[in-house]
C-alpha cells in the first residue's frame, strides 16, 4: 500500500517546510526502550526466532561484570555453578528467544562448559585463540609478499591477533593497543618475531568493531517523503495485530530513528531504539555505546545489547506489540481511538523522560495529517 496521492502532496509541501526542532535534533528524544519490564508476559516480549538463522549475532563475547549467571536453558532461571568471571571468552553457539547459546573458554583457551546467557551480561569481543605477542621491535608488512618493505615498526610485546593462515614466514595480524581497547594497525609480521600468548584477561575490543556512528544533515524532502511511505504500509498491518494507532507508530518512529537514518534503523532495522533485554529481535541482537545512570543519578557510558530485526515491519510489531502488553500503557490502549490522548498517556505512563515528548509527537501527526493511517 502507498499514501493516497493527496496526502504525498501534503507529504512532500510539508517536508520542505520542517523545522529543525522536529529533525535530526529529537532524533533520540524517547529513552531507550527497556523491553525487561517485569509486568510483560515472556510469551510476547519477542517473537519466536526461527529460520533463516539471524545476521546479527558476535561469534565471540565477554563477560561485562563478575558474576554473569551461566543459564541452564534459555528462559529457565536455573544456572551452573560457580558464576562466570569478568572477561570470561565465551563461543556463541546460537541464539533463542531471550539468551545466547554459549560455549565458555577458560584462560589457557581450552573450550569447558556450554550454557545460555543473558545479553545485558556479555559485549562482542576478538577470538580467545590465536593471540601472539611481539618478541622484539619488528617491522609491519602491508602484505605477505617477501619484497614488501615494512611500513612501520610494531614494539616488542605488542599484543597481535592473527587473522589467517601462515604465508611463507610472515602471518597476517591485527596489532591491538596496549590496553586491548581497539585495533592500532593491520598488517604481517614474521613469524620468527612472534610468540605466542595465551588470551588477555581483560576485555578486549571486537575487531570488526560496533555499528558506524556518523554525523547527518537534516533529512531531505525526498527521504522524509520514502520514510513515510514505507512506515505507513508498517504501521497499518501492526496495527492490524495490536491495535496501536499507526499514527503514533509512525510519529514515534519519526522522532526516535531520525527519519530511519539513525545508527540503530540502518545496521539493526531497529527503529525504536528497543534493547535486548526480555527478548532477542527476530534477526538477533547488536551491542553499541550507551550513556546510564546509576543509583545516584550519576552518568556513566556503557555498551548495550539492542534488538536486531529483518524489516521495518518487524521493528513496528515487536515495539507495539510491547506497548500493547506493557501494564503501564495500559490506560493509553484504552484511548487507541485517539492518537492525541494515546500520545499523552503514553508519555504519562513513562515511555519518554522528554516532557515535550507527547507535543512532538502531536506535532508530527498534525504536520503529516497522519491521522489518515487509522482511517
Amino acid at each position: 500500500m502507498r499514501f493516497p496521492s493527496a496526502l504525498l502532496v501534503r507529504l512532500a509541501a510539508a517536508a520542505v517546510t520542517l523545522s529543525t526542532g522536529l529533525g535530526a535534533s529529537t532524533a533520540h528524544a524517547a529513552i531507550r526502550f527497556d523491553a525487561g519490564s517485569s509486568d510483560v508476559s515472556a510469551d510476547v516480549a519477542v517473537a519466536t526466532v526461527t529460520a533463516p538463522a539471524v545476521a546479527h549475532l558476535p561469534a565471540w563475547v565477554q563477560t561485562a561484570g563478575s558474576n554473569a549467571a551461566l543459564f541452564a536453558d534459555d528462559s529457565g532461571a536455573a544456572t551452573t555453578s560457580p558464576r562466570l568471571g569478568r572477561y570470561a571468552f565465551l563461543h556463541v553457539l546460537g541464539t533463542g528467544k531471550t539468551r545466547l547459546q554459549v560455549q565458555v573458554f577458560d584462560a589457557n583457551a581450552q573450550p569447558g562448559a556450554t550454557g545460555w546467557v543473558d545479553p545485558d551480561d556479555v559485549v562482542p569481543t576478538a577470538p580467545v585463540t590465536d593471540w601472539h605477542v611481539a618478541a622484539k621491535a619488528t617491522p609491519l608488512f602491508a602484505s605477505a609478499d617477501a619484497s614488501t618493505v615494512g611500513a612501520r615498526q610494531v614494539a616488542a610485546f605488542t599484543p597481535l591477533l592473527q587473522i589467517g593462515a601462515p604465508s611463507g614466514d610472515r602471518i597476517q595480524v591485527r596489532v591491538y593497543r596496549s590496553d586491548f581497547s581497539g585495533v592500532a594497525d593491520q598488517g604481517w609480521v614474521s613469524v620468527a618475531d612472534t610468540g605466542p600468548a595465551l588470551p588477555p584477561q581483560t576485555r578486549v575490543a571486537a575487531p570488526e568493531g560496533s555499528l558506524g556512528v556518523g554525523a547527518r544533515g537534516p533529512a531531505s524532502a525526498a527521504q522524509q517523503q520514502t520514510f513515510l511511505d514505507a512506515a505507513a504500509q508498517a504501521a497499518i498491518a501492526s496495527r492490524q495485530q495490536t491495535g496501536v494507532p499507526a499514527s503514533v507508530t509512525v510519529a514515534q518512529a519519526i522522532l526516535e530513528s531520525d527519519w530511519g537514518r539513525s545508527t540503530l534503523a540502518t545496521g539493526a532495522s531497529n527503529y525504536f531504539g528497543i534493547k535486548a533485554l526480555g527478548g532477542l529481535g527476530d534477526d538477533g541482537v547488536v551491542w553499541l555505546p550507551t550513556s546510564e545512570f546509576d543509583a545516584d543519578g550519576q552518568e556513566y557510558q556503557t555498551v548495550s545489547p539492542f534488538r536486531a530485526y529483518k524489516s521495518l515491519t518487524d521493528s513496528m510489531v515487536d515495539h507495539d506489540r510491547l506497548l500493547s502488553h506493557l501494564g503501564r500503557y495500559a490506560p493509553a490502549m484504552q484511548a487507541a481511538n485517539d492518537p492525541r490522548q494515546f500520545a499523552q498517556l503514553l508519555m504519562q505512563g513513562g515511555y519518554s523522560t522528554d516532557p515535550d515528548y507527547a507535543s512532538k509527537l502531536i506535532a508530527l501527526m498534525d504536520r503529516y495529517n497522519l491521522y489518515q493511517l487509522d482511517a
